[in-house]
């Protein structure tokens, strides 16, 4: 095999066409080039330069590997930079998963974040239901995803992290039955983001429907108890902006709190890319309890 060395140094004479510049340019002796053109030429069985009273000038065949040799070169300076900038998180690609009420909550301020800090890295996001993204990470398809809590946490395959709490309210629109009648012994449809996660609060079990409709879609959810009577378990963080505005109301506020936990393989190690990924996660968390 053809030693990196040996077509640097023949890249750098073929451009100078001598010997005492190109040594001085490597770094190296005079001598010491002459022997790694040589070793070049003796591996090939070609002539690469042809050597006239100190002129030195490229062969055919010096002049074909000296042009396919600084491409090479010049692709191996693209990949060391590569390897590094994603070995420091600042370039590559990263693939992570979320359920829909936290990503309503901490998505976009995370990729926005990340998009202005590290232009360079990719971000594919999966926001699926907790089964799918559990799914999804055993088979290696994501590093990590968030979601609530859930029941296999603590297991020989998957590891969990805190990230930080939710409020857990049940969410009905302004104007709303249940609001100027708390006591009506009318029944309204569920509504929820996922089959996975905290139950239906006692105080409000004798309101809905038993079996709740479930829908991954975030916004179609906020849409959907705005237009209709249907009661929606979810998180005041995730719709602050309805709350504020008066579309949308919290209907028997819970001091109960939902843990956003971060999943992640017991036998994958964190890369650089999961870690800056998870700080702003963090950061964002940190950034939405303070403007409570």
């Amino acid at each position: 095999m053809i030693d990196l060395r040996n077509l640097r140094h023949l890249s750098v004479l073929a451009r100078q066409l001598n010997f005492s510049r190109a040594a001085e340019e490597l770094g190296i002796t005079q001598p010491a080039l002459s022997r790694s053109i040589q070793a070049l030429e003796d591996r090939l069985g070609l002539l690469l330069f042809d050597r006239d009273r100190g002129k030195v000038s490229l062969t055919p065949a010096g002049a074909k590997l000296a042009e396919r040799a600084g491409y090479l070169l010049n692709d191996i300076v693209h990949i060391e930079r590569e390897v590094r900038d994603e070995a420091l998180g600042e370039a590559g690609a990263i693939r992570f998963g979320i359920a829909p009420m936290p990503a309503r909550a901490l998505l976009a301020p995370v990729l926005t974040a990340r998009i202005g800090s590290a232009p360079r890295v990719a971000n594919g996001v999966v926001v699926r239901d907790v089964p799918a993204l559990r799914r999804q990470l055993l088979a290696g398809e994501i590093e990590f995803f968030i979601s609530q809590e859930i029941e296999f946490e603590v297991g020989q395959e998957i590891k969990s992290a805190p990230l930080g709490e939710f409020p857990f309210s049940a969410i009905i629109r302004s104007g709303h039955p249940l609001c100027g009648d708390p006591k009506t012994t009318e029944r309204f449809p569920l509504l929820r983001s996922s089959w996975a996660g905290m139950p239906v609060p006692q105080a409000i079990k004798a309101s809905v429907f038993e079996t709740p409709n479930v829908v991954e879609d975030f916004a179609a959810l906020a849409e959907m108890v705005q237009h209709t009577d249907a009661i929606w378990l979810s998180s005041a963080y995730s719709i602050q902006p309805l709350i504020k505005a008066g579309t949308l109301v919290e209907h028997y506020p819970s001091r109960r709190r939902i843990a956003i936990n971060t999943y992640s393989l017991r036998r994958r190690s964190q890369t650089a890319l999961a870690k800056g990924v998870l700080a702003e996660f963090h950061a964002a968390m940190k950034s939405i309890i303070a403007a409570q």
